[in-house]
């Protein structure tokens, strides 16, 4: 349909309707956002009280630590999930918590994702280790989520295919809920956004017509999340 039959066709409408043309939309004025102050005179401590109890609501443990207990808490991790391999983010976050030394000393079988590898034999591999490991970029208190900006070394399939998920984040990257951390997205538009954006809370699930929930249909079955205190 060309231009000028869809206004034809429009206007037709309007006029069987017996009003004229509307064109654009003019948002509703509320006089109220509840959604703003859900949680406004929350303290951020509080925040993340919210964050750790919803999770553990999802059957996900989350461990509140110092950087310098990271070793022992991806011990802990790999030895509840009972890890071989392993695979995890190319990421500067990561590196900085020497993750492939602590990997390595556990006698993981460990690999960095990197996307200038043939594409499908990555996803073979990483279809076929126990754990993935990523850092994510934000958290949200009213349900436990974390927020993942995929791309390049930051492979989405790390945090999709494994049976089992690690993800870590930094106590000062949690927010409210969705209304801020669509606020973030929108703050990183000038730097260019990642072609996806995963929002992930807790691990797979899916019920059935009998109401029977499933844990690992559609992802990974179970999550663990190491928050890092800010230093």
């Amino acid at each position: 349909m060309d231009l000028k039959k869809q206004e034809d066709f429009l206007n037709n409408i309007a006029s069987k309707l017996g009003r004229p043309r509307r064109s654009g939309v003019e948002p509703p004025k509320w006089e109220s956002k509840p959604y703003l102050h859900l949680y406004e005179g929350k303290s951020h401590e509080e925040l993340i009280e919210d964050f750790i109890t919803n999770l553990g609501q999802l059957n996900t443990k989350v461990d509140r630590i110092s950087r310098d207990q990271f070793a022992a808490s991806l011990g802990n991790v790999i030895q509840d999930f009972e890890v071989r391999s392993t695979v995890y983010w190319d990421d500067e976050a990561l590196d900085s918590l020497c993750l492939s030394d602590v990997l390595e000393k556990n006698q993981i079988d460990a690999f960095r994702w990197d996307p200038n590898e043939n594409e499908e034999e990555m996803k073979q591999r990483t279809a076929h280790v126990d754990l993935g490991i990523v850092f994510a970029d934000l958290g949200l208190a009213e349900t436990g989520t974390v927020v993942l900006f995929n791309g390049g070394g930051r492979g989405r399939l790390v945090s999709l295919l494994p049976p089992k998920f690690l993800c870590i984040l930094s106590e000062k990257d949690i927010v409210p809920r969705l209304t801020q951390a669509v606020q973030k997205v929108h703050e990183r538009v000038s730097e260019g956004l990642p072609a996806c954006i995963n929002f992930i809370t807790g691990p797979s699930r899916t019920g059935d017509i009998e109401m029977d929930l499933a844990f690992g249909v559609h992802g990974p079955g179970k999550v663990h999340v190491i928050l890092l205190k800010d230093e």
